[in-house]
C-alpha cells in the first residue's frame, strides 16, 4: 500500500461525534488524521499495518511502503519482554484500551519513547473487532529532561547526604515552608515534611529558638543574611548542633527567604576534642617535664657528690625518691598518651550501636571498681532497662565518671550507679558521689561545650564522656548531690530506650552479673 489513495483505501468507514447533524465526511476525517502531530498507524485483526499518516513516517522514519504490509514487530527494540506484548494483546482483544509508554526503535536504530494508545475498531453491525488503531505521541525529548532532572536530583540529594547538608525555601506570601530530602534527614522526619514556620521553629533547642527566630525576622525585614550556629532536637530527640544560613530574596521587606542547613556536630565535637587535647597535653607536658628535668639535675647533683665523698646517706635517699617521682611523672605523660589514643580509635566506631541492658552493665562496672578500691562503697540502684548505644564507648564513659567520683571523694568514696526513667520520657544513667563537688566553671565548659583561654576544664574525664555519649544520642546533665557531692547523669531521650523487667530483689540489691 502506497501513497494517498492507497492509505484512503484502508478505512472508508463512518465515525461520527457523539453530538451531529449528520454522518462525518470520511474524506474530512481522513484529512484530520493525515494532519495530526501524533503518530497513528492501523493493523488489521492479524497485526498487520494496513495505514499509517505522515506523522509516523517522520517519527518513525519508515514510509507508508516500508510499513504497511508489517507488523508492529518493525519497531520492536527489544526493551520489552514477551510478557509485555502478551499483557498488551489480551487487553486489546478483548475489546479493551491499552495505554502505556513504549521504547521503539526508528528506522535508523535509534530509540524513541512514546506514549502509546491502541484501541480496537469494530465492525458496525455485530461489533467484531476488525482492526486496531495506534496513537503514539513521541515523548523522548521530555523524557530525557525528565531523567536529567532526576539525575541531578540524585546527585544533589546524594551530596546533602554525604556533606549533612539540607536547604530550605520559605514564601510568605504562599504561606509555605519547603526543606529538602536533607534538610528533612537532619531534623529526623521523612522526605516531603511540610512543616509551618512554627513548627520548624520549634525543632530548635529552647535555649536558641528565639534567637533563630529573631534572625529570621531581621532578614526578612531588613534585607540581612545571616550565618549562625544553634542546636537543633531532631524528631526523635537528639540533640544536634547545626548550621543555618538564611539569604532574603529582594531586599528589605522581603517575602521569601531561602537558606541551607549544615549538621556540624561531628565537627565541632572534633574541634573541641582538638581544642581539649591540645591544653591538656601542654599542661601535662609542661608540669610532667619540669619534674623530670627538676628531679634530674637533682639526681645528677647527688651522682657528682657521691663521686667525691661528699655525699650524705638521706641525700641519696632523696635522690631515690626523686627518681621514684620522675618515673612517675612519664607515667602520667604516657596514661594521658594512651587514653587519647584509645579514646579516638572508640570514637571511631562510635555510631555502631545495638541494645544493651544496662542494670547488668552498671554491675559490672561497679564490681570492677570494688575490687580495685577496697575501701570504696560502689552501689547500683535502679530499673533494668535497654538503651540503644555502643556498648563499649558506655561502658568507658561509665568508668571515667566513677573514676572522677572515687579521685574527688574523701577517704572512704560512697559512689553509687544510678538508672531512673523520667516523666518526659527520658532515662537518666547517673553517677552520684559524696565528694567536695565539681567547680563551677567545670561544669560550664562542659555543659556549653566550649573551652577558652581564661574559662576551661581540668581534665580529660567528663569531656571524653561528652564525646562519647552525643554521637550516640545522649546529653551530660551534673547536678549538685543531696546533702553533698556531685550527680552526673547520661540522658537519652525516650527513642534511645526501653523499659524492661527490673532484675532487683527484695533487698533492693541486683542478681543481674555482667
Amino acid at each position: 500500500m502506497s501513497g494517498e489513495q492507497d492509505r484512503s483505501a484502508d478505512h472508508d468507514y463512518d465515525v461520527s461525534p457523539s453530538v451531529t447533524t449528520g454522518p462525518l465526511d470520511p474524506a474530512w476525517f481522513e484529512r484530520a488524521v493525515e494532519a495530526a502531530g501524533h503518530a497513528i498507524f492501523i493493523t488489521d485483526f492479524g497485526g498487520r499495518i494496513v495505514y499509517v499518516n505522515p506523522a509516523f513516517e517522520t517519527v518513525t522514519g519508515y514510509t507508508a511502503d516500508a510499513a504497511v504490509g508489517e507488523t508492529p514487530d518493525l519497531l520492536n527494540s527489544g526493551h520489552h519482554d514477551a510478557d509485555y506484548f502478551r499483557r498488551l494483546w489480551e487487553t486489546i482483544v478483548a475489546g479493551e484500551v491499552w495505554q502505556e509508554e513504549i521504547v521503539n526503535r526508528r528506522a535508523d536504530g535509534e530509540r524513541y519513547i512514546a506514549n502509546q494508545t491502541i484501541a480496537p475498531i469494530g465492525d458496525d453491525e455485530d461489533g467484531t473487532i476488525t482492526h486496531f488503531v495506534a496513537i503514539q505521541t513521541d515523548i523522548t525529548e521530555r523524557k530525557r529532561h525528565e531523567m536529567a532532572l532526576e539525575r541531578s536530583q540524585d546527585l544533589s540529594a546524594r551530596t546533602e547526604e554525604t556533606a549533612d547538608v539540607g536547604g530550605w525555601e520559605l514564601d510568605l506570601d504562599a504561606g509555605t515552608l519547603r526543606w529538602t530530602a536533607g534538610t528533612c534527614r537532619i531534623h529526623g522526619v521523612g522526605p516531603g515534611y511540610e512543616p509551618s514556620i512554627d513548627e520548624a521553629l520549634a525543632f530548635y533547642h529552647p535555649s536558641d529558638r528565639d534567637k533563630i527566630q529573631r534572625f529570621v525576622e531581621r532578614a526578612l525585614e531588613w534585607g540581612l543574611p545571616y550565618d549562625v550556629e544553634a542546636r537543633l532536637v531532631t524528631a526523635d530527640g537528639t540533640t544536634r548542633i547545626v548550621r543555618t544560613t538564611g539569604q532574603p530574596i529582594g531586599g528589605e521587606g522581603a517575602t521569601l527567604l531561602r537558606g541551607t542547613i549544615q549538621d556540624i556536630t561531628d565537627r565541632k565535637a572534633r574541634g573541641q576534642q582538638l581544642m581539649v587535647l591540645n591544653r591538656v597535653l601542654r599542661h601535662n607536658l609542661r608540669n610532667g617535664l619540669n619534674v623530670v628535668i627538676g628531679n634530674a639535675e637533682r639526681v645528677l647533683s647527688t651522682l657528682e657528690g657521691v663521686a667525691d665523698g661528699s655525699v650524705s646517706a638521706g641525700a641519696v635517699e632523696g635522690a631515690r625518691a626523686d627518681l621514684r617521682s620522675t618515673v612517675s611523672s612519664a607515667e602520667d605523660l604516657l596514661d594521658v598518651s594512651e587514653r587519647a589514643r584509645q579514646f579516638d580509635s572508640l570514637y571511631q566506631q562510635i555510631r555502631d550501636v545495638q541494645p544493651v541492658e544496662i542494670r547488668p552493665l552498671l554491675e559490672a562496672v561497679a564490681a570492677d571498681y570494688r575490687d580495685a578500691f577496697p575501701a570504696a562503697s560502689v552501689s547500683v540502684e535502679g530499673p533494668n532497662s535497654v538503651v540503644l548505644v555502643n556498648r563499649y564507648a558506655l561502658r568507658v564513659a561509665l568508668e571515667e565518671l566513677v573514676d572522677n567520683a572515687i579521685e574527688h571523694s574523701t577517704a572512704d568514696p560512697d559512689v553509687t550507679l544510678r538508672v531512673s526513667e523520667g516523666s518526659d520520657g527520658t532515662i537518666s544513667l547517673g553517677v552520684a558521689d559524696r565528694g567536695d563537688g565539681i567547680p563551677e566553671m567545670e561544669r560550664e565548659v562542659i555543659v556549653e561545650g566550649e573551652e577558652r583561654p581564661l574559662k576551661h576544664g581540668s581534665g580529660l574525664g567528663l569531656w571524653i564522656v561528652k564525646w562519647l555519649i552525643t554521637p550516640i544520642g545522649g546529653t551530660l546533665d551534673i547536678e549538685d548531690n543531696d546533702p553533698n557531692g556531685t550527680v552526673v547523669s547520661i540522658v537519652f531521650p525516650a527513642s534511645r530506650w526501653t523499659p524492661t523487667v527490673s532484675n532487683e530483689t527484695t533487698d533492693g540489691t541486683s542478681d543481674a552479673t555482667t
